[in-house]
């Protein structure tokens, strides 16, 4: 998954007790999400299956996917040539022979028909403008029993936040967040759409279409886990790493937030914008 404002320090899902109560929404457990994803290949793919990862970057995710998995192989595929030279130096490095980096542009992607056993989104899919095009490879790509695997942002598109999101973060922020942890904004604003395209034009593009535009193009959910986040990130975004996890008091204002969050989830006044789903094509 992937949060606004990308930094390992500023991402809220890298503190330990949000990572803790998103594994539990999702999973009834706490595991690493790398661990579900790795989890799922085991049990739905077979041994000497083909696995894509579009959108890889420099590949450690998929690094540590062909290590966990060594009779499955890896295909790691981005746009970016120095940082596929990256993950080939590290595979090289950690003396990984079950994964191949490729040139590839996930907007026009072209996949040989029934070649893979899985397509794997580990926070790239949200990134996908050409969403129509994608599903239509994929469908094209995968074998007979094949599967789509997503831990995604599908949240407004661009961070945008929703007007609902806007109003019961102000109000969390008012009446549950200390001083202390309000360093950067005392009230939920939405970044506004040109900043978040120079620093990455192709963030969040159509994240609230993912999904949508995937059941539109004959794929039905095998499995859909919800990750929440519609009130933690625009309140916590830029701002997580005011909160110490060795600080109890700390970790109280965050649990109180997981309730608040939960109780408007159940009440339907937000839905998630994070999850995690496995589909397959529709016969």
């Amino acid at each position: 998954m992937h949060a606004a404002d990308g930094g390992d320090r500023e991402n809220y899902l890298n503190h330990p007790l949000v990572a803790a109560y998103t594994s539990l929404r999702a999973s009834g457990t706490i595991v690493p999400h790398l661990d579900v994803v790795i989890a799922e290949i085991r049990a739905r793919t077979p041994p000497g299956a083909r696995i894509l990862s579009p959108g890889c970057g420099s590949g450690r995710k998929e690094a540590a996917l062909a290590r966990a998995l060594p009779d499955r192989f890896v295909v790691a595929g981005d746009i970016a040539e120095a940082a596929l030279q990256q993950g080939r130096e590290h595979a090289a490095r950690e003396g990984l022979r079950n994964i191949e980096f490729v040139v590839q542009d996930f907007n026009d992607i072209h996949l040989e028909p029934r070649s893979l056993a899985a397509i794997v989104g580990m926070g790239a899919l949200h990134h996908i403008e050409n969403l129509e095009q994608f599903w239509a490879e994929t469908r094209r790509a995968l074998q007979p029993g094949g599967v789509v695997m997503g831990q995604e942002y599908i949240g407004p598109n661009r961070f945008q936040w929703t007007d609902a999101q806007v109003e019961e973060g102000d109000r969390v922020l008012r009446d549950i967040v200390p001083a202390e942890h309000k360093v950067v904004h005392a009230r939920v604003v939405r970044t506004p759409v040109e900043e978040i395209v120079s620093y990455d034009p192709s963030e969040a593009v159509r994240s609230i279409e993912l999904l949508p535009t995937l059941r539109e193009a004959g794929f039905e959910l095998a499995g859909y886990a919800s990750a929440g986040g519609a009130l933690l990130q625009p309140v916590l975004n830029k701002q997580i790493h005011t909160f110490d996890p060795r600080n109890w008091q700390h970790n109280l204002v965050l649990s109180r937030l997981f309730a608040e969050e939960d109780a408007l989830m159940a009440a339907g006044r937000l839905g998630d914008d994070f999850c995690m789903f496995v589909t397959q094509p529709l016969p």
